[in-house]
Protein backbone atom coordinates (compact mmCIF):
# COMPACT_ATOMS: atom_id res chain seq x y z
CA UNK A 1 0.00 0.00 0.00
CA UNK A 2 2.61 2.44 1.16
CA UNK A 3 4.64 1.82 -2.30
CA UNK A 4 1.44 2.69 -4.44
CA UNK A 5 1.15 5.79 -2.60
CA UNK A 6 4.77 6.55 -3.46
CA UNK A 7 4.26 5.64 -6.80
CA UNK A 8 1.49 7.72 -7.76
CA UNK A 9 3.29 11.00 -5.93
CA UNK A 10 6.09 9.89 -7.94
CA UNK A 11 3.59 9.83 -11.44
CA UNK A 12 2.01 13.29 -10.21
CA UNK A 13 5.64 14.97 -9.70
CA UNK A 14 6.89 13.78 -12.89
CA UNK A 15 3.61 14.99 -14.78
CA UNK A 16 3.52 18.42 -13.12
CA UNK A 17 6.88 18.57 -14.10
CA UNK A 18 6.31 17.77 -17.69
CA UNK A 19 2.90 19.76 -17.79
CA UNK A 20 4.93 23.06 -16.16
CA UNK A 21 8.03 22.81 -18.54
CA UNK A 22 6.03 22.09 -21.68
CA UNK A 23 4.26 25.62 -20.91
CA UNK A 24 6.81 27.79 -20.62
CA UNK A 25 9.00 25.91 -23.59
CA UNK A 26 6.00 26.45 -25.84
CA UNK A 27 5.91 30.29 -25.29
CA UNK A 28 9.58 30.76 -25.51
CA UNK A 29 10.97 32.42 -28.94
CA UNK A 30 14.85 32.19 -29.43
CA UNK A 31 15.36 35.87 -29.97
CA UNK A 32 18.11 34.95 -33.01
CA UNK A 33 15.65 33.38 -34.70
CA UNK A 34 14.65 34.87 -37.86
CA UNK A 35 12.40 34.00 -41.31
CA UNK A 36 13.42 31.95 -43.74
CA UNK A 37 14.49 33.77 -46.77
CA UNK A 38 14.09 32.68 -50.31
CA UNK A 39 16.92 34.78 -52.24
CA UNK A 40 18.05 35.24 -55.59
CA UNK A 41 21.41 35.87 -56.31
CA UNK A 42 22.27 38.28 -59.66
CA UNK A 43 25.73 39.25 -60.64
CA UNK A 44 25.35 42.84 -61.75
CA UNK A 45 29.11 43.90 -61.73
CA UNK A 46 29.96 41.13 -64.56
CA UNK A 47 32.78 39.31 -62.55
CA UNK A 48 32.86 35.73 -64.00
CA UNK A 49 31.70 33.14 -61.59
CA UNK A 50 30.41 36.04 -58.91
CA UNK A 51 26.86 34.67 -58.45
CA UNK A 52 28.38 31.28 -58.03
CA UNK A 53 30.97 32.38 -55.76
CA UNK A 54 28.33 34.30 -53.51
CA UNK A 55 26.22 31.02 -53.53
CA UNK A 56 29.08 29.15 -52.17
CA UNK A 57 29.44 32.11 -49.20
CA UNK A 58 25.82 31.49 -48.41
CA UNK A 59 26.17 27.67 -48.37
CA UNK A 60 29.41 27.93 -46.26
CA UNK A 61 28.26 30.68 -43.84
CA UNK A 62 24.50 30.58 -44.17
CA UNK A 63 22.64 30.52 -40.02
CA UNK A 64 20.13 28.45 -41.72
CA UNK A 65 17.63 31.26 -42.54
CA UNK A 66 18.80 31.48 -46.58
CA UNK A 67 17.42 29.47 -49.10
CA UNK A 68 19.51 30.19 -52.70
CA UNK A 69 17.15 29.26 -55.52
CA UNK A 70 18.63 30.99 -58.08
CA UNK A 71 22.36 32.59 -59.00
CA UNK A 72 22.90 34.12 -62.29
CA UNK A 73 23.69 36.97 -64.28
CA UNK A 74 21.24 39.90 -64.57
CA UNK A 75 19.15 40.49 -67.53
CA UNK A 76 20.88 41.18 -70.96
CA UNK A 77 24.21 40.99 -68.94
CA UNK A 78 23.83 44.73 -68.38
CA UNK A 79 26.46 44.82 -65.94
CA UNK A 80 26.68 48.16 -64.69
CA UNK A 81 25.93 47.86 -61.24
CA UNK A 82 28.91 49.47 -59.11
CA UNK A 83 27.47 49.08 -55.50
CA UNK A 84 25.34 45.41 -54.31
CA UNK A 85 21.84 46.17 -54.08
CA UNK A 86 18.53 44.18 -52.05
CA UNK A 87 15.85 43.71 -54.48
CA UNK A 88 12.51 43.54 -52.37
CA UNK A 89 10.20 40.97 -54.60
CA UNK A 90 7.80 40.44 -51.79
CA UNK A 91 7.34 43.22 -48.77
CA UNK A 92 8.28 41.35 -45.63
CA UNK A 93 10.44 43.68 -43.50
CA UNK A 94 11.62 41.65 -41.10
CA UNK A 95 13.33 39.81 -44.09
CA UNK A 96 15.26 42.58 -45.26
CA UNK A 97 16.04 43.68 -41.88
CA UNK A 98 17.49 40.20 -41.71
CA UNK A 99 18.99 40.18 -44.76
CA UNK A 100 20.55 43.58 -44.42
CA UNK A 101 22.19 42.84 -41.07
CA UNK A 102 23.48 39.22 -42.54
CA UNK A 103 25.26 40.97 -45.48
CA UNK A 104 25.15 45.15 -44.66
CA UNK A 105 24.07 45.58 -47.83
CA UNK A 106 21.92 48.92 -47.17
CA UNK A 107 20.83 50.07 -50.35
CA UNK A 108 17.53 48.47 -51.33
CA UNK A 109 15.08 49.05 -54.02
CA UNK A 110 11.30 47.74 -54.36
CA UNK A 111 10.27 45.58 -57.63
CA UNK A 112 7.20 43.86 -56.08
CA UNK A 113 6.68 40.64 -57.41
CA UNK A 114 3.80 38.49 -56.02
CA UNK A 115 4.46 35.37 -58.36
CA UNK A 116 8.21 35.83 -57.97
CA UNK A 117 9.34 32.63 -56.44
CA UNK A 118 12.47 34.68 -54.21
CA UNK A 119 11.38 36.73 -51.83
CA UNK A 120 14.41 39.01 -52.33
CA UNK A 121 17.52 39.34 -54.83
CA UNK A 122 21.15 40.39 -54.15
CA UNK A 123 22.51 41.81 -57.28
CA UNK A 124 26.32 42.26 -57.02
CA UNK A 125 27.98 45.16 -57.63
CA UNK A 126 31.46 45.66 -57.85
CA UNK A 127 32.05 45.79 -54.23
CA UNK A 128 30.94 42.27 -53.72
CA UNK A 129 34.13 40.78 -52.55
CA UNK A 130 34.51 43.46 -49.79
CA UNK A 131 31.08 42.20 -49.01
CA UNK A 132 31.55 38.69 -48.87
CA UNK A 133 34.93 37.53 -47.67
Amino acid sequence: MLIAVFIIVIIAIVLYCLLLNGSDSAQEIPATSSPAIKLAILNGCGVPGAATEVKEYFINHNPGQIDVVSWKNVDRDLFIYNKSIIVIKKDDPEKVDFLKQFTGIERKIFALDNNAIEDLQIVLGDDYKEIFK
